[in-house]
């Protein structure tokens, strides 16, 4: 330990760099929470973040609001089908890791990360770790290493509400790793997904 001291304080070894870190500004994606089953909603948002050849695009594609669902992992309760995604790439460098968060806001909601093959897209990217619910005090995740200089990652998500008729929000964060000639990047980009009941405007 003292010998690795001494050469960097030398100058032998140089100290990594210290990470930069960027975060964006949320997006927000606003729906009104329906009184029965809707099959398709075509409501996507997006989170863009470019610089010096880097580009990563965050994303959401609401699909399906269920209304009292039988099925897993509803089982009874009204809930919201989507996918979320991330394509990265950089021309310069290489990506490390892609981490996706789940929050829900408020103690009525939980979320579900599906641990589906079919479902679990990874394009230049291997599964770290993946943590299948998360509510107000424990975060959903997807974590990945990235295998080259572009990835992507895909998964289908599930929004539970166990209510009958209130407004609910979900935090979905993006974190992406970007290690340069002479620095690492760490990229966050936050999309908020609100679900307002029937009785809000």
């Amino acid at each position: 330990m003292g010998l690795l001291a001494t050469f960097r304080f030398a100058g032998v070894l140089k100290e990594p760099p210290e990470a930069e870190r960027i975060t964006l500004e949320p997006v927000t994606l606003t729906l009104q929470r329906p009184s029965e089953t809707f099959e398709r909603i075509d409501r996507p948002a997006q989170n863009v973040w470019t610089q010096e050849g880097a580009s990563i695009t965050a994303g959401i594609d609401i699909a399906t609001y269920h209304e009292g669902c039988a099925e897993s992992p509803f089982y009874g309760y009204d809930g919201l089908t989507f996918r979320t995604y991330v394509n990265a790439s950089v021309a310069r460098g290489r990506l490390s890791t892609v981490k996706i968060s789940f929050h829900p806001v408020d103690a009525n909601a939980v979320v579900f990360v599906s641990e589906a093959r079919w479902a679990l897209d990874l394009e230049n990217a291997t599964l770290i770790s993946l943590h299948y619910w998360g509510t107000n005090e424990t975060d959903a995740y997807i974590k990945a290493n990235v295998l080259n200089s572009s990835c992507s990652v895909s998964d289908q998500i599930y929004w539970v509400f166990l209510d009958e008729n209130e407004s609910h929000e979900l935090e979905i964060t993006v974190e992406v790793s970007h290690t340069g000639k002479n620095a690492i990047k760490i990229v966050t980009i936050p999309i908020e997904l609100k679900m307002v009941s029937s009785g809000e405007s």
